[in-house]
């Protein structure tokens, strides 16, 4: 089978295995610009160190800045920030990204106080793979955030996210 008839298979497969949705935060050290993307690679890599890894496309707009600063920071959303990844996704409102009064800044890195979560990161290893670089980093430090009701991604759409406990019946 050649690589492109398994990608459109992969990427079919893909759409059935549910993912968080961050957004990857970051700022330029030199023009102080923040930038960012919406992501579902995201997982934890190991707990000793603390570590992290994201997969960035390197044609994102993001991508620059973020492999530049050394750190990002990944907000893991909740449901009611649906909005924020239309706005992420869509490159005519970059500029827009993050006017936003929800957004707050620590230790030179934007992140999401109403989000589940915010992780920041320093990068310790960039390992580049096909379109993408997989940027491990280590954790400095972890922001609860205020928000509740975790946002997943399945089929290609938003999820409503519960452990099973919550299953009432």
């Amino acid at each position: 089978m050649n690589q492109e008839a398994i990608a459109t298979k992969l990427k079919a497969a893909m759409r059935r295995m549910p993912g968080p949705v961050a957004l990857i935060t970051s700022t330029d050290p030199e023009t102080g610009a923040r930038a960012g993307l919406a992501a579902s690679a995201v997982i934890p890599v190991s707990m000793d160190p603390p570590s992290m890894l994201v997969a960035v496309n390197r044609n994102a707009s993001a991508h620059a800045t973020i492999v530049r600063a050394g750190r990002y920071c990944i907000n893991l959303l909740c449901n009611s920030q649906a909005d924020l990844v239309a706005l992420f996704s869509d490159p005519a409102r970059r500029g827009a990204r993050f006017e936003d009064a929800r957004w707050a800044e620590t230790d030179g890195l934007p992140y999401l106080p109403g989000a589940l979560v915010s992780i920041l990161c320093t990068i310790a290893h960039t390992q580049p793979f096909g379109t993408h670089d997989l940027l491990i980093g280590t954790v400095d430090d972890v922001l609860p955030g205020t928000g509740s009701d975790p946002m997943g991604w399945i089929e290609g759409d938003f999820a409503r996210l519960m452990a099973l406990g919550d299953l009432s019946g």
